[in-house]
């Protein structure tokens, strides 16, 4: 009995973190993810194209598990970056588009499903859990490798919390956020008041890491967007909006992840009317920038009294 026990444990495959590759450009983007997957427990690589993507995983002794691809950089992306991670990784991979906005049916329908900005790690872990067999199953061969799936921090769904549904056909998972009953959604006006800091977001960061860690998170975050700030400023006088857009974009996707509030809204209003701004209004881009400075030092003082 001893034998066949000691025979079952040393031909079970041990558990190991799941891979995850993250492919984005903007490094603010990627030091972020990377830091909030590190926390839950899985293991990152990160890559700042598509091309560099492709060669790191040529280059890797075994696939990544999970990629995360950012649906906005120049180059390789889109669906010619899933059409060549569908050609080199295996089918267990599990290919995710992300964004801050939602891109065209078509691209979304080439990975196995898309995660709006900002999501959280529990949403990731759903989209694993999803695709992995039944316990007790035996592992087919798209499924070979054993992971660990992670889950979030706390480990439950506040009942405000944005839950994840993932359509259970044949078809690419489509992964998509709606709201709890509890919290029915509403349209946001402009005369809305939403808080300068998430206070539930924080509070699950808090839970998964040490406290220096986090506010080195916030920090890297605030210096993050006063950079992009200054950048915006040259922009608008110079009226390239579309570089402009690119910016607010970027500062809108970080911020939510962290939780914060009032920049992720701004950042998002700047996002929709910057090409207008810049190219009519030059002087209204440069006074809401001034705005999103404002709302910078609101949060880190908000973020020193919780030190």
């Amino acid at each position: 009995m001893f034998c066949l026990i000691l025979y079952s444990a040393i031909m079970t495959p041990p558990s190991k973190p799941m891979r995850v590759l993250v492919v984005d450009d903007d490094p603010m983007s990627r030091d972020l993810l990377s830091v909030l997957l590190q926390a839950e427990g899985y293991e990152v690589e990160c890559a700042q194209s598509g091309e560099d993507a492709i060669t790191q995983i040529h280059h890797s002794a075994s696939a990544p598990g999970l990629v995360l691809a950012d649906a906005q950089m120049s180059g390789l992306t889109g669906a010619r970056l899933a059409g060549e991670l569908r050609r080199i990784c295996p089918p267990a991979t599990l290919l995710l588009l992300m964004s801050g906005s939602r891109p065209p049916a078509h691209l979304i329908a080439r990975f196995d499903g898309f995660l709006l900005k900002p999501f959280t790690m529990e949403q990731i872990a759903a989209a694993l859990e999803a695709q992995s067999p039944p316990s007790g199953a035996p592992n087919s061969p798209a499924r070979r490798e054993r992971w660990t799936v992670v889950r979030g921090p706390a480990g439950r769904s506040p009942s405000n919390a944005k839950l994840i549904s993932i359509s259970a056909s044949s078809a690419p998972r489509t992964l998509s956020v709606r709201r709890s009953r509890s919290q029915p959604q509403q349209p946001l006006s402009t005369e809305t008041v939403l808080p300068v800091l998430d206070k539930e977001v924080y509070q699950q960061l808090a839970a998964s890491m040490p406290e220096p860690q986090l506010r080195q998170l916030y920090a890297l975050c605030l210096n993050d967007v006063r950079t992009r700030i200054a950048s915006m400023r040259r922009l608008a006088k110079a009226r390239d909006g579309e570089a402009f857009v690119r910016e607010a974009h970027s500062i809108k996707g970080g911020c939510g992840m962290l939780g914060a509030a009032e920049l992720h809204r701004m950042a998002a209003e700047l996002e929709a009317k910057g090409l207008q701004a810049t190219a009519v209004q030059g002087m209204q881009a440069v006074n809401s920038l001034d705005e999103l400075t404002n709302a910078c030092d609101r949060l880190e003082r908000i973020l020193g009294s919780r030190s």
